[in-house]
């Protein structure tokens, strides 16, 4: 799964290069670009400013509660809106320095482009400590550029454009060891991004019908660029960037969380956060987790594993038809130490649709061995069970139904590709009366106990398309640049990224805003 970073790896090398260095950031209002030029101002090293033109720095301090009045952020504010002047006054102040300046046509050049800057960054310029790092955002260029051109008339011969003070501005930071960010309202190109060292392009969008935020990285002179997209968030008033997923074998596996509070008729997925977002699985209906085709199994898996789980631990009955892709290590993994050894004993049970998993669970994982069920465990028993009982009882539907006797529920967790991968074993052809009648198949398997069945697969898997009207909750999951974007049909939800949990929490599901 993925994991979160305040930001890219990319930005944070890039912080530590020596400067003078340049880094342009630009896209559409509301984007998110404040924010993240907060970030990179927390993550950088010596003296850092922000030069605001667009808020004041008391709507900063409302939106962004963090920053502290006090100070305690250590990030000095310079409100552009205090600094009077415009390219009209800046003209007459360098042509005065040009008739008084008499020691050479160096020093006259280098102090009347300093002049031709904006007054609020000259002030910023003057504060910046000359051979000590340092890192200063100007937000927003366009609109301190804008307020310092407009209003003077026809431009005189001798007065400097926009394109040229932006040279002048990048000119003078070749002098400083300063990080320099500037902010553009505005997606398009400009000359700017040829002339900085580092661009970062912010952008909002619609996926699923639902806000997605994206950060791209098209330049950034001497760092290797190993992503070049990265959704982020904006939640809290703080940036976090996601990370791409990591392989299977690093992410933390074997966790749920106990339920906080007990809610009749509902069985815990073992997740706050997908409680949260989705609610508790009811009893009595059919939720289904429906992927698109690069949603690796071993994934989904580390979302349901909490469910089989939860529902043991409250000597609840779990079973799990999995798909034929998972090994037995990969499903072992996902449930060892999740809850006691005894309650998964107990609790748990996963059928061995291809008639694989015991055999390499006795020779590999025998701590496994024992929650592994053949598919003959389906079929009913030619003599009643010892004790009594029907004929018709198989090994599934007993183990199902001692949840009675303990007072737990039934949860059912189906792979499409199991069930068909079962029916193959069985040497029975599905049909498609077979697989809308499947539910209902179902529940007299579950021998009308308080139960909850899951169907989880592929988007056009037929299993998936014959429940979906039926599904009393609906989750899609998505891949996107490397990244589980996981939606709400039922209930709605808004878009949400699968990133990896802690040592408490199996996972965690990071809302975009």
């Amino acid at each position: 799964m993925s994991y979160t970073q305040r930001l890219p790896a990319e930005l944070r090398e890039f912080l530590t290069l020596p400067g003078p260095q340049s880094l342009l950031v630009r896209g559409p209002p509301g984007s998110g670009k404040t924010t993240l030029c907060l970030a990179l101002l927390e993550a950088a090293s010596g003296q850092r400013m922000l030069l605001t033109s667009r808020v004041s720095q008391t709507e900063l301090y409302r939106a962004f509660p963090w920053l502290g009045e006090n100070g305690t952020s250590q990030i000095q504010i310079v409100d552009t809106s205090a600094i009077e002047g415009n390219l009209r006054d800046i003209a007459r102040a360098a042509t005065e320095t040009r008739r008084l300046i008499s020691d050479g046509a160096t020093a006259q050049r280098e102090l009347t482009e300093f002049l031709w800057l904006p007054s609020p960054v000259q002030e910023a310029w003057s504060h910046l400590p000359p051979d000590a790092p340092s890192f200063l955002v100007i937000d927003s260029w366009d609109a301190l550029i804008e307020s310092y051109l407009g209003g003077i008339g026809p431009k005189a011969d001798e007065l400097p454009d926009r394109a040229e003070i932006e040279r002048i501005l990048l000119r003078q930071l070749g002098k400083s060891r300063s990080h320099v960010v500037i902010v553009l309202e505005r997606r398009e190109e400009s000359q700017l991004d040829y002339l900085v060292n580092g661009v970062i392009v912010t952008q909002r969008e619609l996926g699923n019908e639902r806000l997605e935020r994206w950060l791209q990285l098209p330049k950034l002179r001497g760092i290797r660029i190993a992503n070049a997209f990265y959704p982020y968030t904006v939640e809290s008033a703080r940036f976090q960037c996601i990370e791409p997923m990591r392989t299977y074998s690093d992410l933390h596996r074997g966790r749920f969380e106990a339920e906080p509070d007990a809610m009749p008729g509902h069985i815990w997925p073992g997740s706050r956060t997908f409680a949260e977002n989705f609610g508790r699985l009811p009893i009595g209906k059919t939720s289904l987790f429906e992927t698109d085709a690069e949603v690796q199994d071993q994934v989904l898996q580390m979302l349901l594993a909490p469910m089989l789980a939860a529902a043991a631990n409250i000597n609840g009955r779990a079973l799990l038809i999995p798909s034929p892709s998972l090994s037995g290590r990969e499903i072992w993994d996902s449930l060892r130490g999740s809850a006691a050894r005894a309650r998964l004993d107990h609790g748990v049970r996963v059928l061995d649709v291809t008639g694989q998993l015991a055999t390499s669970a006795k020779a590999t994982i025998p701590e496994f061995a024992s929650l592994v069920l053949p598919v003959s465990a389906l079929l009913p028993g030619a003599t009643p069970a010892p004790g009594g009982g029907s004929p018709l009882d198989s090994e599934v539907r007993r183990y199902l139904a001692s949840a009675g006797t303990s007072g737990g529920p039934v949860l059912t967790i189906v792979f499409a590709s199991g069930f068909a991968a079962l029916a193959a074993a069985l040497h029975t052809p599905l049909t498609q009366e077979q697989i809308e009648s499947f539910p209902a198949f179902a529940q007299t398997m579950l021998g009308g106990a308080a139960s909850h069945l899951a169907i989880a697969g592929r988007t056009g898997a037929p299993l998936i398309e014959s429940v979906r009207s039926l599904a009393a909750l609906h989750v899609h999951l998505r891949v996107r640049q490397g990244r589980v974007f996981v939606y709400g049909s039922k209930p709605w939800t808004s878009g949400l990224v699968l990133t990896e949990g802690n040592d408490t929490a199996p996972y965690d599901l990071l809302r975009i805003v």
